[in-house]
């Protein structure tokens, strides 16, 4: 039982996705909450400074990508259904379905000790064209403030993409460096 449980396979693919799952269902019976809704940013940010964290950054990443690759999956199928979890539009539940297999992609990618630099490359671009439907949504409700953080966060998720995907084709670095890159 001790092997199995320091098995590499173990520790980077499947605890992931078995946390991510009952993340996401955790998520799904706490998010109508009003405690909780009115502090999810709060909650967010503080789960966000683990990656911030060399140790354990690596972890993050995979259990993050695949948390989210089974949040836009199940929120698309959802709507697909009529069940009350979906609510997404016509366009949206197409591209949600898209990324939530784009971000499970990268998270099987990232799953080994040293993670090919597509995986996260993969992971920034889904996150990109997240945050540029984000945008697309609320111009079109006239919501400035948000339009300009979806630019932001559609600019930087797309930049750090072309960055890690350029300095891997021009700059190979050993093994070692990958991983602390992450």
């Amino acid at each position: 039982m001790r092997a199995w449980l320091q098995n590499e396979a173990w520790r980077l693919r499947w605890l992931p996705l078995l946390m991510a799952i009952a993340g996401v269902i955790a998520l799904y019976l706490l998010q109508e909450v009003p405690l909780l809704r009115r502090h999810a940013l709060l909650v967010a940010l503080l789960a966000g400074l683990g990656f911030f964290v060399p140790g354990v950054r690596h972890r993050l990443l995979i259990l993050f990508a695949y948390g989210l690759g089974l949040y836009f999956v199940t929120k698309a199928i959802a709507t697909w259904l009529g069940l009350p979890l979906g609510g997404l539009g016509a366009v949206e539940q197409v591209l949600w379905l898209i990324l939530g297999l784009m971000c499970v992609v990268s998270a099987i990618g990232m799953g080994r000790r040293q993670p090919p630099e597509w995986a996260v490359s993969l992971l920034m671009v889904t996150l990109g064209l997240y945050f540029a439907n984000f945008t697309y949504a609320h111009y079109q409700k006239n919501n400035w403030l948000q339009v300009m953080a979806g630019l932001g966060l559609m600019g930087a998720a797309f930049w750090h993409a072309a960055t890690v995907w350029v300095e891997a084709e021009h700059h190979p670095k050993a093994p070692e460096k990958q991983e602390e890159r992450l």
